[in-house]
């Protein structure tokens, strides 16, 4: 049950930056260049974060936890798209100032946290679902790059 709920509020989370993404710079205030920039390097970090996670999990799998390296992997593969989800959320709050993006921020980060322990992924995705997790997590991804590469790019033309 709370599986289905963890993919439920995932697939909710890639529907809402996908429309974020379309809908958010019609909006957009103009900002000092300072904070522009900052939020166009953190934007920058958030897009390759995931995967960096990623290759750091690997590493260490391969070095020195080499239990359960594939539940281990996919693990941290999922839970870093809810941590990236939640940073991008925090600059989209940071151009916009609107309080809708503070909700979806402590969807994020609320679920972020909850994922990041291994033995609550490991309750929640076992044998089989963690390809799902995986399938997820790959579609997170993708979708969180789409949306970034759009918001970069309508941020630094203005």
């Amino acid at each position: 049950m709370m599986m289905f709920l963890m993919l439920a509020i995932s697939l909710g989370l890639m529907f809402f930056i996908h429309y974020l993404s379309n809908q958010m710079i019609q909006n957009e205030v103009t900002h000092p260049s300072t904070k522009k920039s900052f939020i166009i390097k953190l934007l920058q970090f958030v897009k390759f974060a995931p995967f960096i996670a990623l290759l750091v999990l690997l590493v260490l799998v391969s070095t020195t936890l080499h239990t359960k390296a594939g539940i281990r992997l996919s693990h941290a593969w999922y839970a870093a798209q809810f941590w990236a989800y939640y940073t991008f959320l925090y600059c989209i709050y940071m151009i916009t100032k609107k309080k809708l993006f503070l909700l979806s921020m402590i969807i994020s980060l609320f679920i972020a946290i909850y994922n990041t322990p291994l033995f609550r992924f490991e309750n929640l995705f076992t044998g089989y679902n963690v390809v799902v997790a995986n399938i997820f997590g790959t579609l997170m991804f993708i979708n969180l790059w789409m949306a970034i590469s759009r918001v970069l790019v309508q941020i630094k033309n203005k």
